[in-house]
């Protein structure tokens, strides 16, 4: 049985993507860098940075009908339950195809997200910009939305390991995020941090779950080679 079979989650080697190590060592800084700019913009007062409030005014002096209505539909499909739903897909459908190792470490990912944004937000207390046209959520660091996308996108990057899916993940964070700035949801800032950390959470999920993975692979390898039944 193939590498990739036997731990059903394709070689760290296949596609575009890094390895776990480099995955666990960017992962881990990456919270850590998130965690320090919601503690430094608490520090200075919660209130917006220079480029917060640039960034600001460039959104609602070039607000149109047709971008609100997008940055509310980016909203609707980022919000909670249709993230939840996504979930269950992703997570079900890998159980469906035999594949735990890979189902764990998406269900891992988009938890783990949540839970240290939750934590932050709760934290940090960061308030929304008066001028908000979304009354979704009271408090502004990290963008929830902007977490959990960059979250599930670079989880499914690294699973699936084609430079396409980087490129579609990408441009699909930065819409997130650009959608919450424009309808004044969230400071520049907020999302920024949030790209950071639902990135970095899905790093670490997928660098922990395939390091896991392949040592059990290893045990079972181990064991079939010496023939011990205690080691199976």
């Amino acid at each position: 049985m193939s590498h990739a079979l036997q731990i059903d989650m394709k070689p760290a080697t296949a596609g575009v993507g890094p390895s776990p190590r480099t995955a666990l060592w960017a992962g881990g800084v990456g919270v850590i860098v998130a965690i320090l700019l919601g503690v430094t913009l608490r520090a200075l007062g919660n209130g917006p940075l220079a480029i917060d409030s640039w960034w600001h005014d460039l959104m609602a002096a070039g607000r149109t009908n047709v971008g609100v209505a997008l940055g509310f539909g980016f909203q609707f499909i980022g919000n909670v339950i249709p993230m939840i739903i996504v979930g269950i897909v992703l997570t079900g459908g890998y159980l469906l195809r035999r594949r735990p190792w890979s189902a764990v470490t998406v269900a891992s990912a988009m938890l783990g997200a949540e839970l240290v944004a939750a934590i932050l937000k709760s934290a940090i207390a960061r308030p929304r910009p008066l001028d908000s046209l979304s009354d979704v959520g009271h408090t502004s660091y990290p963008s929830g939305h902007t977490t959990i996308a960059a979250a599930v996108m670079v989880v499914m990057a690294l699973l699936i390991r084609r430079w396409w899916l980087w490129i579609a993940g990408a441009c699909w964070v930065v819409a997130i995020g650009w959608s919450r700035t424009y309808i004044e949801a969230h400071w520049l800032t907020d999302v920024v941090g949030g790209a950071i950390l639902g990135a970095s959470a899905a790093l670490l999920a997928w660098g922990v779950w395939y390091t896991i993975a392949y040592a059990v692979q290893r045990r079972r390898q181990v064991a079939g080679a010496t023939g011990d039944p205690t080691r199976r």
